[in-house]
C-alpha cells in the first residue's frame, strides 16, 4: 500500500460533503435527470411547487430540517440548500451518506479511506448503476463535537450500529473499501459473520493486508492538500504559518478554488487532517484476525506505484478462506477516477449479483 490516499473531489459537481451529496441524488430523482450540479438551479431544471414540496418532505426524512417555500426560493442550488441544512443538523448529521437510493436490492456499504470522506464513492456508486443502493459512512471525528475513535474494532462496532439503521431485514451485507477503508470493510464483515449475519460482497479496493506507516511529518497536509483540495501551494511556506493562519488560509483558497463549501471553517479543516492521523495511528496497531468467508481484491492492472512484487491477492489468502482477485485498470489512484473507475463500479456490480445469488443463510 502505498503512503497517499485518494480523496478527490468528485470533477461532476455531486458534491463537497455528504450534504451536499445526498441533495444531489433527491434533485437528480426528483427531476428525473442524472446532470445535476451543485450550482445548478432547482426551478431552471425544470423544479415547480409540486416537486419543491417533494423536496422538503425528503429534506425532512434525511436530515430532520424543515424547510420554508422562501428557504427554496432564496437558497434554489443544492451548495445554497446544503448550508441551510448544515445549520439545521450540526449537532445531529451522523456519519451515514445515502449516495443513491436505488431501486431494491441489498444496499451496498462504503467505509471510508484514510481521510475519513466518502467523496470518492459518488462515481463508484454512478457506475454500478443506478437502481443499486448506496450508503457510504464517514469516520467519527469529523464533525463538531465528536472525538475520532480509537481502534479500528471500536470504529467497526460504531458503523454497524449506524448501518443496523438502514440496513433491510434479511439482506445480505455488501462492503466495499478503498485502499485502506477496505480493511474496515474487512473487520466489519468478519464482525457481522461472527454473529451469524449474511455477508455478500465484502469488496476490497487494491488494500494491503498490512499498513506501512508514513515517515512523512506532512502526509496529512500533503494529502488534503493535493489529493481533496486540489491545491498547489508550497509545504514548506504552509508549515511556516502557525496552525491557524495555516487553517484559514487553506481554507480561504479552497472556497475560492470551488473545492470547499462557502461555510466552511478553520476547525472543521483542521479534524480533517488530523483524521488521517487518527485513522492512521489506528490502522498502524490493528492485528487482522481470519474470517470464514470469500472477501473480493479489485487489483489494479497498473501496479507501478508499488514499488516491489506484491502476490495478486495482496495476501489476502492467507486470512481469508478464500480470496478472489478481479482486475481493473488503472493504478493506486486512477482506478476511481473517470476513465477508470467505469470499469470498476461494473466488475462491482457483477460481484454483487454473484454472490447475492449464492451467499447461503449462516
Amino acid at each position: 500500500m502505498v503512503n497517499r490516499e485518494s480523496t478527490a473531489v468528485p470533477s461532476t459537481g455531486l458534491g463537497r460533503d455528504g450534504i451536499e451529496l445526498q441533495l444531489s441524488d433527491v434533485w437528480r430523482r426528483l427531476l428525473n435527470r442524472t446532470d445535476i450540479g451543485i450550482h445548478d438551479d432547482f426551478f431552471s431544471l425544470g423544479g415547480h411547487s409540486l416537486l419543491a414540496i417533494r423536496l422538503t418532505v425528503e429534506v425532512r426524512r434525511l436530515f430532520q430540517v424543515d424547510l420554508s417555500a422562501a428557504d427554496l426560493l432564496s437558497a434554489a442550488t443544492v451548495a445554497e440548500l446544503a448550508e441551510i441544512v448544515r445549520r439545521g443538523t450540526a449537532d445531529r448529521q451522523g456519519q451515514l451518506v445515502r449516495i443513491q437510493a436505488g431501486s431494491g436490492g441489498s444496499p451496498v456499504y462504503a467505509l471510508p479511506p484514510v481521510s475519513g470522506t466518502v467523496l470518492l464513492y459518488p462515481p463508484i456508486a454512478r457506475a454500478m448503476g443506478r437502481d443499486q443502493p448506496f450508503w457510504a459512512v464517514q469516520s467519527v471525528g469529523l464533525l463538531p463535537g465528536e472525538e475520532p475513535l480509537g481502534s479500528i474494532e471500536e470504529i467497526s462496532e460504531a458503523f454497524i450500529e449506524q448501518l443496523r439503521g438502514v440496513h433491510p431485514e434479511g439482506a445480505e451485507w455488501n462492503l466495499i473499501g478503498y485502499s485502506m477503508g477496505g480493511l474496515l470493510a474487512y473487520e466489519t464483515a468478519r464482525r457481522l459473520r461472527e454473529r451469524g449475519e449474511r455477508v455478500g460482497l465484502v469488496g476490497l479496493l487494491d488494500t494491503r493486508i498490512t499498513v506501512e506507516p508514513s515517515g512523512d511529518p506532512d502526509f496529512a497536509l500533503r494529502a488534503l492538500l493535493w489529493r481533496g483540495l486540489k491545491l498547489d501551494l508550497d509545504i514548506d511556506w504552509l508549515r511556516g504559518l502557525d496552525p491557524a493562519t495555516r487553517a484559514a488560509e487553506l481554507v480561504r483558497r479552497a472556497v475560492a478554488a470551488g473545492t470547499m463549501p462557502a461555510d466552511f471553517d478553520a476547525d472543521r479543516l483542521r479534524r480533517m487532517i488530523d483524521m488521517y492521523q487518527f485513522n492512521l495511528d489506528a490502522l498502524a496497531a490493528y492485528r487482522i484476525k481470519p474470517y470464514d468467508g470469500t472477501v473480493t481484491v479489485f487489483r489494479v492492472t497498473d501496479r507501478s506505484l508499488e514499488g516491489g512484487t506484491l502476490p495478486d491477492d495482496l495476501g489476502w489468502g492467507d486470512v481469508a478462506a478464500r480470496a478472489v482477485v478481479c482486475d481493473v485498470p488503472g493504478d493506486h489512484f486512477t482506478m476511481v477516477e473517470p476513465g477508470q473507475v467505469e470499469v470498476l463500479g461494473r466488475r462491482l456490480r457483477e460481484q454483487v449479483d454473484l454472490l447475492s445469488a449464492v451467499t447461503p443463510l449462516t
